[in-house]
């Protein structure tokens, strides 16, 4: 595990915009998977300023979703919503490129592993890039037993209200990535800025396979990074 701890938020987008060129340079048909959320838009913004200053683009790279919810693909709260705003036209990525979940799928079990096919058939990712919850989250493995491939979970309440989802529509239910597929990516790039990150990190940094903390089944893996702003450093 390598730690960094960058001067503020702004320079931990920096820093994240560098190691993705980086790896995008040395390998132009990446295949990586993106968070979505508040945590990774300072890094899309920083991506977004390359691709347009200096040709950054995602043209010849695969992205995988790690997470998608049960509704319509082109409702404004999906994460294929998000990730058109945000991300796949500022950055220059093909959108046939780019994979979700299926969100309307008939049986939404074999989906999960469906995906899981699909991944596997282009070789598994080469770049995971997490956000983390304040309880330990990655992607949207919960607080509970992990499971390990992808999967789907009923998500709480809070959850659903965090994602503008009101109770009339509850329970909100998404397909995301388990935790053995995200900890055979190649290579893991962790961000996470502010205070309340602060003891997810630390139990990160120092526990192992806690089932209260998802983010501990990644402390072993042979190739992380976590970019951190004092905030989220705070507690090592």
């Amino acid at each position: 595990m390598k730690i960094r701890v960058l001067e503020n938020a702004k320079e931990v987008a920096r820093g994240a915009a560098d190691f993705i060129a980086q790896e995008l340079d040395a390998r132009p048909e990446l295949v990586l998977a993106f968070p979505t959320g508040k945590t990774p838009m300072p890094t899309f913004d920083e991506l977004a300023a390359r691709h347009a200053r200096e040709g950054f683009s995602l043209a010849r790279a695969t992205t995988f979703q790690l997470d998608e919810l049960l509704l319509p693909p082109d409702d404004p709260r999906s994460f294929r919503s998000f990730l058109r705003e945000h991300a796949w036209s500022r950055l220059g990525a093909a959108e046939e490129r780019c994979f979700l979940p299926d969100s309307e799928a008939a049986d939404a079990v074999a989906e999960c592993q469906r995906y899981e096919d699909d991944l596997a058939q282009r070789g598994g990712l080469d770049l995971c890039v997490l956000g983390l919850g304040v309880d330990g989250h990655v992607a949207y493995n919960l607080p509970r037993p992990p499971r390990l491939d992808t999967h789907v979970i009923a998500l709480p309440d809070e959850v659903a209200e965090a994602n503008g989802v009101p109770p009339s529509e509850r329970p909100l239910r998404a397909i995301t990535m388990g935790l053995a597929t995200l900890g055979r990516a190649r290579k893991v790039l962790l961000l996470a800025t502010g205070a309340l990150k602060a003891k997810p990190v630390k139990m990160l940094a120092t526990v192992f396979d806690d089932p209260e903390w998802p983010c501990t089944f990644l402390a072993r893996h042979a190739d992380l990074t976590l970019l951190l702003d004092p905030g989220a450093a705070s507690r090592l």
